[in-house]
């Protein structure tokens, strides 16, 4: 084992950031990858370490962000295999790297950061396009960021920063992205089914191994509205340009038969480059030109989402989905998958519920009933179940906010595949309680007999049934 790293420079947060790599050597002293099963753990007393999917350096690695300036160590310990600790070094007084920096984060956010932290006072002034000047903010105390949500789509900003250690510092101009795509409620509506895939040729969910055409055709055969899609895991991109034919096939495909795609991500913290993965599924086309029509951000604690990020799961949970809020505009569709407030045992003490449904245009809980459950269930028993987690949803988001329901296709938990009359079941239950949908997990696990299951059931709503629904 070997550790290599290198600056990643300054972010609009106010961070430094450091990524090191592990490598990997065989018995031979030749460069090998361990892609399964290994085990490592990382630590730094300068700052919060994400470790980071091998898919995006091709090895285990890990960032480093830090608002300290100077010396900084990262210590990794490989578990599986047993290959011992290593720690790797670096200065950030070595740096070379602008260390004041602003970027767009949507249409109606700019943000700015410096580094190292300020620690008695900064003023940030904006020229707009016209020239006119005025004061934004005027920060008392240690500070490294600023975001401004006062900007409108596709004007050009200058800002000029103030502060008590350093020399004032000109940036720009900027330009904010375009106004946001025009989205519906009606785009979530209905029958919907997340799809996923791996950028690992040893997975079988390898983006190769998706029939475009196969995929289409379920997708009509089932009646389904609208098909989830995971395009970033945190900041990683995950339509590499490998993949993006065969993903732009699939929207496209879709498209033609009058099947909207929603943009599924799954955050990982509240970083400005995690935050701007989510904005650029919201613009993002396919070589044709074929959108996307809404944003499903899945905000789910553990350490695997939320859970490290460093305001704590809770608060991250609620903060991500307001800063999506605050950059896409009032009326962009955030549709977030959440946690199951009846089946998980959840309430606004555990799990931020009321402040989702702030910033959330539909709240879509995970009730996954045949994983959350000991042992199998019955279609009566999905009804009840059902009923019951739309309606603590309710209670605990204290707001009458449109829900669609997470069902499940997949054999997730210890009790199988559910079988066809629970899919039904579920169907019918959804819809009687007052749900504008549900969307199952996953494409990848779901069964020929459980596509008819949802080919039998029809959910065809209205546009003004639509409207009323979507009301408050």
């Amino acid at each position: 084992m070997a550790l290599e790293s290198r600056p990643l420079g300054f972010d609009p947060d106010g961070n430094a950031r450091w990524l090191v790599v592990v490598r990997l050597f065989d018995a031979q002293g030749k460069p090998t990858r361990i892609m399964e099963n290994d085990d490592f753990d990382w630590s730094s007393h300068n700052g919060y370490v994400q470790w980071q999917t091998k898919l995006a350096y091709g090895n285990p690695s890990a960032i480093l962000r830090t608002t300290r300036d100077g010396p900084l160590s990262l210590t990794v310990r490989a578990n599986v295999p047993k290959l011992g600790t290593m720690t790797a070094h670096t200065d950030t007084r070595t740096w070379r790297a602008p260390c004041v920096v602003a970027d767009a984060l949507g249409p109606y956010a700019i943000q700015i950061g410096w580094f190292p932290q300020e620690r008695r006072w900064a003023r940030i002034v904006r020229i707009d396009g016209s020239g006119r000047r005025k004061l934004l903010v005027a920060i008392a105390g240690p500070s490294s960021s600023y975001r401004d949500t006062t900007v409108l789509p596709d004007h050009r900003y200058r800002y000029i920063l103030y502060r008590a250690d350093a020399a004032p510092v000109d940036l720009g101009p900027l330009r904010t992205l375009p106004p946001p795509p025009h989205t519906s409620i009606a785009d979530v509506s209905g029958k919907g089914m997340w799809l996923y895939w791996s950028n690992n040729p040893l997975d079988a969910t390898y983006w190769a191994h998706l029939d475009p055409k196969s995929v289409v055709a379920n997708a009509v055969h089932a009646g389904l509205h609208y098909v989830e899609l995971r395009t970033a895991y945190g900041a990683y991109w995950e339509i590499t340009p490998e993949a993006k034919p065969t993903i732009d096939a699939i929207i496209d495909g879709l498209a033609a038969h009058h099947i909207t795609t929603v943009g599924w991500t799954v955050p990982r913290d509240t970083f400005f480059e995690d935050l701007r993965a989510t904005v650029r599924t919201a613009y993002y086309r396919t070589t044709n030109g074929t959108r996307l029509h809404a944003l499903a951000p899945d905000v789910e604690r553990g350490s695997e989402f939320l859970g490290d990020a460093p305001q704590g799961g809770i608060t991250a949970i609620w903060q991500y989905v307001r800063d999506v809020r605050q950059a896409m505009g009032p009326a962009y569709v955030i549709s977030p998958n959440v946690e199951d407030a009846y089946l998980e045992h959840l309430d606004n003490a555990t799990y931020p519920f009321a402040q989702l449904a702030r910033f959330a245009t539909v709240l879509q809980p995970m009730a996954y009933w045949r994983m959350m459950r000991r042992h199998p269930t019955t279609p009566q028993q999905v009804r009840t179940l059902l009923a019951a987690s739309y309606a603590k949803l309710l209670r605990e988001a204290g707001r009458r906010v449109p829900i669609s329901i997470g069902g499940q296709t997949d054999e997730e938990g210890p009790n199988g595949y559910p079988p066809a009359g629970e899919i039904t079941a579920s169907l019918e239950t959804s819809r009687s309680v007052g749900a504008i949908g549900e969307c199952f997990f996953a494409y990848d696990g779901t069964q020929p007999y459980q596509w008819d299951a949802l080919a039998r059931y029809p959910w065809t709503v209205a546009s003004g049934e639509r409207k009323s629904r979507a009301s408050p």
